[in-house]
């Protein structure tokens, strides 16, 4: 397949997700705040702890959730999750609103089937996403096309 320039492709983010991700560390702070007013300033201090490291262990596993369209695979990458499928192995990506657990952080999902299982994304452009993905697991598939470095 011929050298393409890698394409990037943000996670859409529900804002219903957002809220549900980011509750418990205002919730944390809140209540931090309420025991410093209270006179708890220890117990508040061990609050603002814990919401920081709600906020570390969010970010972690969330920032940043990106799929990008490489020469030769797909890499997907929520957080420090990272892995790349072969467009060799990719055989279609369709459109979906399921609730299946994937590296997604929206509902209007792309399944990306391979022989083995099946990734559950969420890019931002979902339509153009597929458009692309497909076409290069076309061109990946075609013998004429070859290697040009």
């Amino acid at each position: 397949m011929r050298n393409t320039a890698p394409l990037v492709y943000p996670s859409a983010v529900d804002r219903w997700l957002l809220v549900l991700l980011l509750a418990p560390i205002f919730m944390a702070i809140a209540f931090a705040a309420y025991l410093l007013n209270e006179g708890r300033a220890d117990e508040a201090g061990t609050m603002t702890l814990m919401a920081a490291a709600i906020a570390a262990v969010t970010g972690v596993f969330t920032i940043p959730c990106r799929y990008t369209l490489l020469d030769d695979a797909l890499s997907i990458r929520c957080g420090l999750i990272c892995y790349q499928v072969a467009y060799a192995d990719i055989t279609e990506a369709i459109p979906s609103s399921t609730w299946i657990s994937g590296p997604a952080m929206s509902l209007k999902r792309v399944i990306v089937r391979t022989a083995k299982r099946d990734h559950i994304l969420s890019p931002e452009e979902r339509e153009r996403f597929i458009e692309e993905l497909m076409d290069r697991v076309a061109r990946s598939m075609d013998p004429s096309e070859s290697e040009t470095k």
